[in-house]
């Protein structure tokens, strides 16, 4: 059925059933013109722009179509299916308030012709409507990734030596050994969550990625994992009694060997590939080997004992030492000590005494005397960094000598500088690795080859962080040593007694009288200053 929608000296417009038709009658009329009156027929899509420009620059021209008819309501959905945007192709005289209520109803049936269910933004239906503007109708549901395992380990706790003066009874407490009884806790994680599941404008579910499960990394041997489906928590126990550790971020429970009394006839020397824990003392002459740590907790301490060597851990004797010109002490790492007196101890870690040493040799990185009435009488100490003390030497002079190597700062520095930057080489390779990793670790179905090339690269980051783990530690010492002044130190809080000697990368200073401090020797380019 035909309708004339508009006409004027030039042109005439013709809306059919399979379209829009122009036809003209004269010249003079523009394009521009012809644009402007199209704002008023938002309906027509101009599919044949050669023939529309034909017909209105190269007049008279008889009827042709030109355009097609838009549909009134026009409804537009994401690629995604979150979002539904209408666009109104009706004449503005039409959009008024008193037909909105029918414009909303021919919006719905759009909608709905569409398929569109979930979503629909009722507001948008009481807003202002304008032709050819499009807006937003509906709007899905983004899933809700689920959140990442949550996991919790059991936290080694470094060495921190309590110093308690009382005036009566001086106590030295440590605790070097973490250790935990068969089916203690170790650790924990919380199940990832699903996630929630979100809905598209069509009403389709929109699946969730649910969280990543982290794994647990512990032992089997000694460490078992138990699961409460209720809570969703899977708990780390140990199969055995026995000291925490962790290697390669893999949590460990070491055998732990625990004498009830005293190393003795009864129990003969100890040599033990493990963690070793007195609860008494060791008796005279007898000795006491391990691989890792060993504490000494009986309040007496120790006195002419053979030897207590650790291979790789520390060493912790609470009640000190009263070595009867016998015992030694070695160890890899520090050893910790109430007291000391005629004995020999050599570490390569730092050497920490809370009160006092009496006629020993001392061989250590550092040695640390930590009470504020700490002193070192007779004897000699040998560091290579720095010696901490309150007193040295006594009133009826006893010779009394301390040694401080001293290193090359310089040196120092660049090593520490290559530390830093081993490290952050270390936490690059590493983020490529887990990279790497992740895209292995997220196929549900690899090769042969690829589940090897996977394995490697998770042997590859357990190295690496092992690695890391290593270097930190030894960064944190070299700050610890640079901190120390000139190039080697010595510094007393107290006082320096007379036939007292102290010798800083071979420069020697005596004291042939009290000096009292606090002060601080130390060598600067190759000479003996204080401070």
């Amino acid at each position: 059925m035909s309708k004339v929608i508009f006409s004027n000296d030039y042109i005439k417009l013709i809306e059919e059933d399979d379209g829009f038709y122009i036809e003209s009658y004269k010249k003079g009329y523009t394009l521009e013109e012809f644009n402007q009156i199209l704002s008023d027929f938002p309906q027509i899509r101009i599919t044949n722009f050669v023939v529309l420009r034909n017909t209105i620059l190269n007049a008279p021209k008889f009827q042709t179509k030109f355009a097609e008819k838009r549909e009134r309501v026009e409804i537009t959905v994401t690629k995604d299916h979150l979002k539904a945007f209408a666009t109104l192709y009706i004449p503005a005289s039409e959009l008024t308030e008193e037909n909105r209520e029918k414009i909303a109803l021919e919006i719905l049936e759009a909608l709905q012709d569409k398929g569109i269910v979930y979503g629909i933004i009722q507001d948008a239906l009481l807003k202002e409507f304008k032709p050819k503007i499009r807006f937003l109708i509906a709007q899905g549901k983004l899933p809700v990734e689920g959140k990442p395992s949550v996991i919790k380990m059991y936290e080694i706790q470094e060495p921190q030596p309590k110093i308690t003066e009382d005036g009566k009874v001086n106590h030295y407490e440590l605790n070097l050994i973490n250790k935990v009884e068969r089916g203690g806790w170790l650790g924990e994680r919380i199940d990832a969550t699903p996630g929630e599941p979100g809905k598209s404008v069509f009403g389709e579910e929109i699946p969730a990625k649910p969280g990543k499960q982290l794994p647990l990394l512990y032992d089997r041997n000694s460490v078992e994992e138990v699961y409460d489906k209720e809570k969703g928590i899977t708990t780390l126990i140990a199969k055995k009694s026995g000291a925490v550790f962790y290697k390669d971020d893999v949590i460990y429970v070491y055998d732990y060997l625990e004498i009830e009394g005293d190393v003795s006839f009864e129990t003969g020397n100890i040599n033990f590939d493990g963690f070793v824990n007195i609860k008494g003392t060791i008796e005279d002459n007898f000795s006491v080997e391990a691989k890792h740590d060993i504490e000494v907790l009986g309040s007496m301490g120790i006195g002419g004992i053979n030897k207590i060597y650790s291979k790789d851990g520390c060493i912790y004797i609470r009640g000190g030492i009263a070595g009867k010109n016998k015992a030694r002490i070695y160890c890899k790492q520090n050893l910790y000590t109430k007291f000391a007196s005629d004995c020999i101890i050599e570490c390569e870690g730092t050497v920490y005494i809370g009160f006092y040493a009496i006629n020993c040799y001392i061989k250590a990185k550092q040695v640390i005397f930590e009470s504020k009435n700490s002193r070192i009488i007779g004897g000699r100490i040998d560091a290579e960094i720095k010696v901490v003390a309150n007193e040295v030497g006594n009133r009826t002079e006893i010779p009394t000598y301390i040694h401080v190597k001293g290193f090359n700062r310089k040196k120092f520095k660049d090593t520490f500088d290559q530390i830093n930057d081993s490290i952050k080489e270390i936490n690059e390779d590493l983020a490529q690795l887990k990279h790497r990793a992740a895209i292995y670790r997220g196929s549900g179905n690899l090769s042969e080859k690829h589940q090897y090339e996977f394995k490697r690269i998770l042997k590859d980051i357990s190295n690496l962080r092992e690695e890391l783990k290593r270097l930190q530690a030894e960064r944190k010492n070299y700050l610890s040593y640079l901190r120390t002044k000139g190039e080697g130190e010595i510094t007393i809080y107290g006082i320096v007694h007379g036939n007292t000697t102290f010798e800083i990368k071979n420069i020697q200073k005596r004291f042939m009288d009290q000096t009292r401090g606090p002060i601080t020797y130390y060598v600067l380019e190759n000479e003996l200053k204080s401070s």
